[in-house]
């Protein structure tokens, strides 16, 4: 059998695996990545500004003149549609050995073999879902494209690490920031996180919430928490991250790697926004000669609704790693 592929019968096959499998293509690459799961997904056409205001306490005694009471709390974080896409060029033969051996348990013949849920799910969307975590959502810094150029991955959105820090710089903010810039070590970590849990005050301290680090700064604290407590009896198994006397848990997430950034806020704060039809095209296909094209486009933001719930320790630039 020779090492090559028919474009035309791959053509053929790519029609109808898209025909049939539309709806679940279109939500595999939009699908939530890990740091996502920890997001309120919104899904509408328009921008996202947050429409509901918190208010201090607004109740008193009763008398027939007007006394008004109550300050609205509410400084809204505008989230605009930032739109991405790919665009790949693939020679199947290239990558005939690679999804020969994925496709190893199963007993099709040639004409029958699925390549191109090898080529769409395993190269493409994979690849989509690693890039938003690891280059966008937390990192993203949005540059405009340059005609006729493909953009570097990581300039397409502005990611929340981002948006913290554009908070932070802009100095007129609502943000519960922490005032401590010291650098998070493996010796300090589990002081320097349980002084931010200070910050969390007032309602906010009864909702249960996460604070989010990076990986590095999560497992200094908890094995810090294990050399200072792990002899008590009942503390908890290695690896407890629930920081005591709140209703916080430390929580790493990929996005954050590098990062010493913590901030906590409640998930409906925590904003991914999409397109209410999903945000995303149907990936499609053209091919010529011996090359396949392969591109699909979508929507996805990311960001916080109101200023106020967002409790944050940014480090000054230099101080530590941000």
């Amino acid at each position: 059998m020779a090492n090559t592929v028919n474009i035309t019968q791959l053509m053929a096959e790519f029609g109808t695996f898209l025909g049939q499998n539309e709806n679940d293509i279109r939500r595999a690459l939009l699908q939530g990545t890990e740091s996502m799961n920890f997001m309120t997904t919104v899904k509408q056409n328009d921008d996202f500004r947050a429409a509901q205001a918190t208010i201090g306490n607004i109740t008193q005694g009763f008398q027939k003149s007007w006394t008004p009471k109550g300050t609205p709390a509410f400084t809204p974080i505008h989230i605009g549609h930032r739109r991405h896409k790919f665009d790949v060029e693939i020679y199947p033969d290239e990558v005939y050995g690679s999804w020969l051996g994925f496709l190893a348990d199963e007993s099709k013949t040639r004409d029958q073999w699925p390549f191109t849920k090898y080529i769409l799910y395993q190269m493409l969307i994979q690849q989509a879902a690693q890039d938003r975590e690891l280059n966008l959502i937390a990192k993203g810094q949005y540059a405009d494209p340059v005609a006729g150029t493909a953009q570097a991955t990581g300039l397409s959105m502005d990611g929340f690490l981002t948006v913290l820090k554009a908070l932070k710089a802009d100095g007129t903010n609502k943000v519960n920031w922490a005032k401590n810039n010291v650098a998070i070590t493996a010796a300090n970590a589990f002081t320097q996180i349980e002084q931010f849990a200070d910050i969390v005050v007032g309602p906010y301290r009864s909702i249960p919430m996460n604070v989010f680090c990076s990986q590095e700064n999560f497992t200094y604290y908890v094995r810090k928490k294990r050399d200072l407590h792990g002899n008590v009896m009942d503390y908890g198994k290695f690896g407890n991250a629930v920081i005591d006397g709140t209703n916080l848990t430390l929580q790493p997430l990929p996005s954050m790697i590098g990062s010493d950034i913590l901030f906590a806020t409640p998930k409906a704060n925590f904003i991914r926004l999409i397109k209410s039809n999903d945000g995303a095209s149907t990936p499609q296909i053209e091919a010529q000669k011996r090359q396949v094209f392969m591109f699909a486009d979508w929507y996805e933001n990311v960001g916080f609704a109101i200023q106020e719930a967002i409790f944050a320790f940014v480090p000054d630039p230099g101080s530590a790693s941000n």
